[in-house]
């Protein structure tokens, strides 16, 4: 985890990416976090469910890759519902760039303070809202679902190691 970051959405592809092409792009910026891979097949599902806009021409542009490692990073805390009803929230009060740009941070945030790399978990909100609130917390699950992950998988390498030995 030293030295993750996601990419801010002026960096995200401008040109429309295909499905996999997509799913390559997430899985390479969210592996770090050792949670779940994107497949296809979830892509096609968030699109039916209403948590992405359908592709334009089978290709999918910076909004919807930006949602979509918004899922990926989050899947693993929030229900598909609570994952649309959040969605539905930001769409209502900050742009995509903003709130995703946002999420960016305080995941980092609250990854370097979960790795132990931040004696404070900072809050860089300049304002103060409810969904702020629940973004923040969401990311605070998700640092700790990720620092769990890192601490099984080195007891699991401890253990291979040892039974090697």
């Amino acid at each position: 985890m030293e030295g993750f970051s996601l990419p801010r959405y002026r960096e995200l592809p401008e040109v429309g990416l295909y499905l996999e092409q997509v799913v390559q792009y997430v899985n390479g910026v969210t592996s770090a976090l050792g949670l779940p891979p994107l497949t296809s097949s979830m892509v096609g599902n968030y699109v039916k469910q209403g948590l992405i806009d359908s592709p334009v021409k089978k290709r999918y542009g910076a909004d919807q890759i930006a949602y979509l490692i918004f899922v990926t990073c989050t899947k693993n805390v929030l229900s598909i519902e609570n994952l649309r009803l959040f969605i539905s929230m930001q769409k209502a009060t900050y742009d995509v760039f903003v709130a995703y740009d946002y999420f960016c941070e305080q995941l980092e945030l609250a990854l370097d303070y979960a790795f132990g790399r931040s004696e404070m978990l900072v809050d860089t909100a300049v304002t103060v809202s409810e969904e702020k609130d629940m973004l923040r917390y969401c990311t605070i699950a998700t640092a700790n679902v990720a620092y769990l992950g890192a601490c099984f998988d080195a007891v699991r390498i401890r253990a291979e190691e040892q039974l090697a030995q």
